[in-house]
Parts: C-alpha cells; structure tokens; sequence
C-alpha cells in the first residue's frame, strides 16, 4: 500500500511532464497509465540504487519518447491540444493565489506561451526530454543522466543543443521583449 500511496503522489508531477512532451491531454493520460502499470509490474526490480521517482520517472520517459520515436516514424507530426494549459494541469497553480493580468498582457502571454510550446515540439524527443526535465522539473544533471541512462556529458551536450536550436526558434520571440 505505500508503493501506491507514493506512485499517486508522483501521479501530477508525471502527467504535466508527459504533457509537455505530448502536448495532448489523452496521449499524456494514456502513457502516464502505461507507466505506472510497467512501474507497477516490475517493482520487484526496484534496487533502492537511487530514488523511487527518479526509477518511476525513467520508465515514464523511457514509454513516452519510445512513444514519441513510433509516432515521428508514422509520420503524425506533433499534435497540440490548445485547448489545454499547462497551468491548468500544474497543481500549484491552483493553489498560489495570483493576480489577474490585464487581457492584453494574458494575450501576450499566451501567444509566447504557444510560440515556446512550439518550438520545444521541435525539439527530438531526447532534447525535448532533457529541455524539459532541467528547466521545468528543475532536475541536477546527475539525476537527468541517472533518469534517461546516459552519461552526465551526454546531458550536457543534449541541453546545449537543445537551448541552441531553442535560442534560434524563438529568436523572434525574445527580440521583442
């Protein structure tokens, strides 16, 4: 009963990043349960090496860029559901009282906030992953490479790509700001 008490507690926390890379609400919900049943299914193999949502988190990772890799191969392209923000599924978001922008700065906002959305669906699924997981998850490059199973150089190398490819799709973005 602690294992699930502990794989709800991470539930939020592994849809907004799955979310993230999907940028479809059903897509996210489909492959957060996927992982959390092959999380489920191999917790006997859980050695304690590390922490268990950082084990948890690299099996969600593993499942939604397998995922995202199946459907780049199909052709699909990115799909985005607008319909959805992102700080609409962030649970903190409900909870910090926050003043309410004028509606041209919530215009402004959402046309940058749709411009990085796109921009980060640009990214390959390995970039997008790392991308995501030290600036919104706020995770140390230890933990990125322990999560994704990769060296702490190949993080690096992955962010740096990924911010420079960001840098130059959002060059309008930041030029007039």
């Amino acid at each position: 009963m602690e294992t699930e008490a502990t794989l709800a507690q991470v539930d939020a926390r592994v849809f907004a990043m799955i979310y993230n890379m999907v940028h479809n609400e059903q897509d996210a919900w489909d492959l957060a349960q996927e992982s959390f049943v092959k999380a489920w299914k191999s917790i006997n193999r859980f050695r304690r090496h590390s922490s268990f949502y950082t084990w948890v988190y690299r099996i969600v990772m593993n499942v939604t860029i397998d995922w995202l890799r199946k459907k780049q191969i199909k052709g699909a392209g990115s799909e985005f559901d607008d319909s959805i923000q992102l700080k609409e599924i962030d649970p903190a978001s409900r909870t910090v009282p926050k003043a309410e922008p004028l509606p041209h700065e919530r215009m402004e906002r959402n046309e940058i906030r749709a411009k990085i959305d796109n921009a980060i669906g640009q990214l390959s699924p390995e970039h997008r992953a790392v991308i995501l997981m030290k600036e919104i998850e706020d995770m140390q490059y230890h933990e990125i490479a322990e999560t994704l199973g990769c060296s702490i150089g190949t993080v690096m190398s992955r962010l740096f790509y990924a911010r420079k490819k960001l840098q130059n799709l959002l060059r309008d973005v930041y030029e007039n700001i």
